[in-house]
């Protein structure tokens, strides 16, 4: 009777072991899976660059900032930048939609048409409206800035102090945009204004292209081609604000490889290069 009662407790102890074990065994693969979903979901950022994409949702959309940005191998010639310069001169009389939107076609269409001298490129784009308001005003603040103007900074040689040579091989094109998401009729639009589109009607085409990339897409000519032909496609009437900044501003200046690589300024934009694509 005590050999049996011993042997039925043992029996209970390995049966209690093995429940156990089965236990933490299940408990074990539930934490192993809750650990990889918390990695995947930590992880699953869409960039790691300086570049942050649709923050802050459609919640405050009223304003999207699109900004690019190329540096382009002259070959030591100043044709491009004499190109980009009358257009600019020209549009400086632009005061009407075709006006407008002529100006943009030619600008795209330019730098398209030199793609095969592509060599860096950067992008940013915003949906969420405080952030395309300030982006739109840090980027005009720092290229102004970061470019001479006025007569008086434009000395009759390069700053050596501050720049390796005036070599001509570079020219940096930078092209920013403020646009208008509102979810408002336009107001130049004739006819009845039940019949008008909204200026977020206006951007979507674009928004389309520029929110359709996938991150291993992000720096390859073929999406800069992209965002330039949606760029030029765009109904000026949602082009809030703009700009068009090509470095060095002057025809007698010049920007060497040694300029470009050699400073860390630029670093964001020679990081991404289309040559090793």
């Amino acid at each position: 009777m005590a050999v049996s009662a011993i042997a039925f407790t043992l029996i209970i102890l390995l049966l209690s072991t093995g429940a156990y074990v089965v236990l933490m065994l299940l408990l074990g693969s539930l934490l192993a899976t809750g650990v990889y979903l918390a990695t995947r979901k930590s992880g699953a950022r869409i960039s790691t660059s300086r570049r942050t994409f649709f923050s802050g949702g459609d919640t405050a959309g009223y304003a999207i900032f699109f900004g690019i940005q190329i540096a382009i191998q002259v070959f030591g010639g100043d044709t491009l930048r004499a190109q980009l310069a009358r257009l600019i001169e020209a549009e400086d009389e632009t005061d009407s939609v075709e006006e407008k939107r002529r100006f943009i076609k030619a600008v795209a269409a330019l730098l398209i048409e030199n793609k095969y001298a592509w060599e860096y490129g950067f992008w940013e784009y915003y949906t969420d409206a405080d952030t395309s308001i300030s982006s739109y005003n840090q980027w005009r603040n720092e290229l102004e800035a970061s470019m001479a103007t006025e007569p008086d900074e434009m000395g009759s040689e390069v700053d050596k102090l501050s720049r390796f040579s005036d070599k001509k091989e570079y020219l940096v094109v930078t092209i920013i945009m403020l646009i208008d998401n509102h979810q408002e009729p336009v107001e130049d639009d004739v006819g009845d204004i039940r019949f008008r589109p909204t200026y977020a009607q206006l951007a979507a085409p674009f928004r389309s292209v520029a929110e359709g990339f996938e991150e291993k897409e992000y720096w390859t000519a073929e999406t800069f081609t992209s965002l330039l032909e949606a760029a030029r496609a765009l109904d000026p009437r949602a082009i809030e604000r703009d700009g068009i900044y090509v470095y060095p501003g002057t025809e007698h200046d010049g920007l060497s490889s040694l300029d470009l690589l050699g400073d860390e300024g630029w670093k964001y934009l020679t990081d991404h290069s289309f040559r090793l694509k």
